[in-house]
């Protein structure tokens, strides 16, 4: 991500996610917006929140494992903005991918019975609930440059636990 923000602005223009392109094809951008940034304290945020979500739960994730769910999450978080948020025109941000990782972290962590997991998931729930309430932060969006995506935190969670459902019942069969 970092050397992606130090690519000229016309390779940001061709790999946001932007509704009109993939409309017209260009369905790279359905992966590739969520590795770019509106500015250098969008990309610093986002690296802190991978840091943090890797701290909490970095012990869960594996290379396989953390790629195909980075590219399940990010294509349903995207499909979910094309089609449930059509005021989203371009987005850019790690952000939803982050809410999807936490999301599948406290999901484990509740499989493993450790009380922190509903903790987390009930911050994250009411986090986002509180976003769709009341809408993003004007003070954030400043700071960014760029409206916050508070749909993309939404469907970040959705994704996080269609997919956290999915693994548990796949997990579940193959112990039968």
């Amino acid at each position: 991500m970092v050397l992606l923000a130090m690519l000229p602005d016309s390779w940001h223009q061709a790999l946001q996610y932007n509704r009109a392109d993939i409309s017209d094809g260009q369905y790279w951008r359905l992966f590739s917006g969520h590795l770019l940034h509106s500015n250098h304290w969008h990309l610093l945020m986002n690296l802190a929140g991978l840091l943090l979500a890797m701290l909490l739960h970095g012990s869960y994730y594996r290379g396989k494992m953390l790629t195909l769910q980075w590219l399940l999450c990010g294509l349903t978080i995207s499909l979910a903005l094309y089609y449930y948020s059509p005021e989203i025109h371009i987005y850019v941000g790690l952000s939803g991918l982050l809410h999807a990782m936490l999301t599948l972290g406290a999901l484990k962590d509740i499989q493993l019975k450790l009380s922190t997991g509903w903790l987390l998931l009930a911050g994250l729930i009411g986090k986002v609930g509180w976003e769709q309430w009341h809408g993003p932060d004007a003070e954030l969006a400043e700071l960014i440059n760029a409206s916050v995506a508070t749909d993309a935190h939404l469907y970040g969670v959705c994704s996080g636990l269609c997919l956290g459902l999915l693994l548990y019942v796949w997990q579940r069969s193959g112990k039968k």
